[in-house]
Parts: C-alpha cells; sequence; structure tokens
C-alpha cells in the first residue's frame, strides 16, 4: 500500500486577512509557502496541498461563546479596526479566521478518514491566544489571534467521536492562555506548553496545572529567555514525553510557533531549526504509537524570515519522514539561563508528581 501524503492546508485567502504595519502579516504565509519549494522537500513527493473550507458558526462555537463570534463578525463587517491594542481586524478577517478554523477541520476530517498520514495547516490569523469570549486567563488583548484554530479541532474530533483523548503539545514562545482557559477542567485534554517565562500573555506559570477534574491535565513549562536546544531538549525528555506516552492519546496537535526562533524579532529564546525538528519528531514518533500516527500542526507565531523557513521546513521534513541538510547555528544558553531552566524543571515535577510518574 503506497504510503499517505503529508498534507499542507493553505488558502490564498488567508493573505485577505489585512493587519497593516503589524508583525503578524500576510507576508509569513508567503514565506510559509516558499519552503515547499526546497529541493529536498519537493523531491521527496510526500506532500500534498490542500484548499480548506469555511467553518460554520455552530463549528466555532465549539469553543468560542456565540457572543464572542457574532462581536467578532459585526467588527469586521463595519469596516474593522484595532480589536484590541495589537489585534487588527480587516473587512475580511471574519471569513478568513473561519477559514482557518475550517482547515484544522478539514485536517483532522482528512487524517481520520485515512486520506492522509498527518497535516501542517499554514493559516493566519493563529489562534492559542483566544478563548472562550476573546481574551483569556486575564489577558488585556487577544494576542493578533482571532478563533482557536487548534482547540475548535480538538472540539470537532471529541464531538466526532473520533478522539476521547487528545494531546495539544504548544511550543510557540508565548503562552497559548486562549487554549489553557478553553479546556482547564477538561480532563480528556492534556495541554503541554514550553514558552518563554514573564512575557505577554503573563500566563502559563508551573503552578498552573488545570482546574477541578482537568488536574494535572495542563503542563506548563516557563522557560528563562535565552533558552536553547538542550534546555528545550531536557523538558522534552523529562517531562513532555513521559507525561504524554502515559497520557495515550488518540490525537495530537501541535500548536507550532516559531518565535522561539533565535533569530525572530518577537521572541527572546535561542532554538534552532534542528531542535524544532526534534520536538515534531518526538511528537510523530509518539502518534505513531499511540494513534496510528493521527498528528495536525497548525500555524501559531513565527516573525522573521529566517524562523518561519528553517522552522518549517524542518517540521514538515519531520512529519513526512525526511532528512533535510539543514544547518542552523544558534548560541548556546548561558550557564545561568541553565541553572534557571533547571530549577523550572523541578518545580514543574514537583507539581505534577501525584498526577504523573516524572
Amino acid at each position: 500500500m503506497a504510503e499517505k501524503p503529508t498534507a499542507v492546508i493553505y488558502s490564498g485567502r488567508f493573505l485577505d486577512h489585512k493587519t497593516g504595519v503589524h508583525c503578524e502579516a500576510p507576508s509569513r504565509l508567503k514565506i510559509a509557502m516558499e519552503t515547499l519549494q526546497n529541493p529536498e522537500l519537493k523531491a521527496s513527493g510526500k506532500f500534498t496541498v490542500i484548499e480548506p473550507r469555511l467553518a460554520s458558526k455552530e463549528e466555532i462555537a465549539l469553543v468560542h461563546s456565540v457572543d464572542y463570534i457574532e462581536e467578532v463578525r459585526s467588527f469586521c463587517a463595519r469596516g474593522g479596526g484595532y480589536y484590541d491594542g495589537d489585534t487588527p481586524l480587516s473587512p475580511e478577517s471574519f471569513e478568513v479566521a473561519s477559514l482557518a478554523v475550517g482547515g484544522l477541520l478539514e485536517a483532522c476530517e482528512k487524517v481520520f478518514s485515512g486520506d492522509i498520514s498527518n497535516a501542517f495547516a499554514l493559516v493566519r490569523p493563529p489562534g492559542h491566544h483566544a478563548g472562550i469570549h476573546g481574551r483569556a486567563l486575564g489577558a488585556l488583548t487577544n494576542g493578533f489571534c482571532v478563533f482557536n484554530n487548534v482547540a475548535a479541532a480538538t472540539a470537532y474530533a471529541a464531538k466526532k467521536g473520533w478522539a476521547r483523548r487528545s494531546l495539544i503539545f504548544d511550543f510557540d514562545t508565548h503562552h497559548g492562555n486562549g487554549t489553557q482557559e478553553i479546556f482547564n477542567s477538561d480532563a480528556q485534554v492534556l495541554y503541554l506548553s514550553l514558552h518563554q517565562r514573564g512575557i505577554y500573555p503573563g500566563t502559563g506559570y508551573e503552578d498552573e496545572i488545570g482546574v477541578g477534574a482537568g488536574r494535572g491535565f495542563k503542563v506548563n513549562v516557563p522557560l528563562p529567555a535565552r533558552s536553547d536546544d538542550e534546555v528545550y531538549l531536557k523538558v522534552l525528555g523529562e517531562i513532555v514525553e513521559p507525561v504524554a506516552e502515559q497520557f495515550k492519546p488518540e490525537l495530537i496537535l501541535l500548536s507550532a510557533g516559531y518565535d522561539a526562533h533565535h533569530s525572530d524579532i518577537v521572541g527572546g529564546m535561542f532554538l534552532s531549526a534542528e531542535g524544532f525538528a526534534k520536538m515534531v519528531e518526538s511528537m510523530v514518533k509518539l502518534a505513531r504509537k499511540s494513534c496510528g500516527g493521527k498528528l495536525l500542526a497548525c500555524l501559531e507565531g513565527g516573525y522573521s524570515a529566517q524562523a518561519l523557513s528553517q522552522g518549517i521546513a524542518s517540521s514538515l521534513a519531520a512529519m513526512a519522514g525526511i532528512s533535510l541538510s539543514l544547518r542552523d547555528h544558534a548560541p548556546r544558553s548561558p550557564s545561568h539561563v541553565q541553572s534557571a531552566a533547571a530549577q523550572v524543571i523541578r518545580k514543574v515535577k514537583d507539581n505534577l508528581g501525584s498526577y504523573w510518574s516524572l
């Protein structure tokens, strides 16, 4: 039987979400799609590009309040503008954001039907800061996000009965406060986030482990600025992989942000393309072991050309099982950063010790 391809979910309509002079710009997706022209990726023949569908308001309402959805629709219909201090919307943004959600739902449908091996949704606007009513967990803004694409796909797979247990691994440099809020009390969704400490949205600390039935199923690792591949892979091996393997997910979703890349203009981390590849490879391996390879990635942040092109290329290669000759020389973490990261790891393990074997 022929191996199923890795799907790239994309539409030129994603460029119609116009943000003006802003780091979350249409050019991000142009850079992202250019990665498919990498000679090694192109020669593999392992990728297929799929057009997304629009998500219905009912599908978006799986994770957002009806009032919030209508508020965004009405704001865009009136011509848009700055919805909050850092989230610009254009008249087209409501439909484009609905298409971004639909892209994840389309990917979910095709992964569970067996049409594709896995999928990377190159969509915008991003989503992981968008909570039930928009701004989440006390954040002052939506952080460039409109609807929570990954959360919607998670809820959709559960509603369809395809995945009772879903794992969301978020490696954007900013904590996914919206995703955490939506699933904070849900024991069927394991949310694992590696992010930079002390920056927007000001959440995601070690003691945030979920509420009620969801306690122990929200794992936050707030790492110090200038954390490098070695730090991230230590967290991966000591926390992420052991917890994920014990959870036994039926679907894995990646909130794939590349603003932790050492070149990024927004983040302050030292990750390299190889670091991203190793994290994605780990999740691909777990997906094969736990859920028949069912894995969906969704673009979140990442704002420099190098972060996007090298990070996405390395992730796509990992998803398709391709060896990519990409050499990306990132700075190393200073010793005091390594020590601070070790303290974070110890604290996370202490907080989770009664829930998982670590």
